[in-house]
């Protein structure tokens, strides 16, 4: 699956404590997930954001994707290795669906943008500058809201030129490099990227797949909130992204 790592951001954090498996918590902290179906890699932060309006943060822990193995002639991520193996375009439709439930709750999709300007999609110079590198094409995002629980985020897949690159453009993301989140034009998500989140960042085939969650009280959420966050995360990333590419990656078709 890769070599593990943490990093803090870059502005200043309270000492930083351990917390089973490897994660740390502090309003800059690092913490790393890891997510199966192709040997993903990533990581996710916690910052507690006043003036600026989009939050950063990294973070470590473990999710599952649809477990599947790839075709044993096309290595370990299968048609989605490169582009030029996957030369299909990503589109809203096949990545993000209207909802989904998920522990019982309605997920709703609140917000969705398609862009081939990968630059205005995300902040932060250094990641700019490697996706930029890694021969970005598109980022195709969107915003969910789960009411019932509080809680909402942005997804965000960024289709790169190659695995090996897209590996190395996830090292980029940090305290000042992350997605940018959409907001909706009413309703919670409006305020999405005000107060307090988490951000994770991971790489599946030659796609970056980046998400943003916080609650809709834009609080900084407790220890037991912030495993509800890590939760949901989860959850948006297997019923929205992951179940497309996954697709790709053992199909070679959306």
């Amino acid at each position: 699956m890769g070599q593990v790592r943490s990093r803090p951001g870059s502005r200043t954090a309270s000492p930083r404590r351990r917390l089973p498996p490897i994660v740390k918590l502090a309003l800059a902290a690092s913490l790393v997930l890891i997510l199966a179906a192709a040997g993903t890699l990533g990581y996710f932060v916690l910052h507690n954001i006043r003036s600026h309006p989009r939050p950063v943060a990294q973070s470590d822990s473990r999710t599952t994707g649809p477990s599947a193995s790839p075709t044993p002639n096309l290595g370990t991520y299968g048609h989605i290795a490169t582009r030029q193996t996957d030369p299909r375009p990503l589109t809203i439709a096949q990545l993000y669906p209207a909802s989904y439930i998920d522990n019982g709750a309605t997920v709703t999709n609140t917000a969705a943008n398609l862009t081939g300007d990968c630059s205005g999609a995300i902040s932060g110079s250094t990641l700019q500058t490697a996706v930029s590198w890694a021969g970005c094409s598109q980022v195709v995002r969107a915003t969910y809201l789960s009411a019932s629980q509080g809680l909402m985020g942005t997804i965000g897949v960024v289709n790169l030129t190659t695995a090996a690159k897209a590996k190395t453009v996830v090292q980029s993301a940090d305290a000042n490099n992350f997605i940018s989140q959409i907001t909706a034009k009413s309703g919670p998500t409006q305020k999405i990227g005000q107060g307090t989140g988490i951000e994770q960042a991971a790489a599946k085939g030659h796609y970056l797949i980046l998400m943003w969650a916080q609650l809709t009280s834009l609080k900084k959420p407790t220890a037991a909130q912030t495993t509800e966050l890590e939760t949901f995360m989860t959850g948006l990333l297997q019923n929205t992204a992951n179940v497309s590419l996954s697709t790709r990656l053992l199909t070679g078709a959306p």
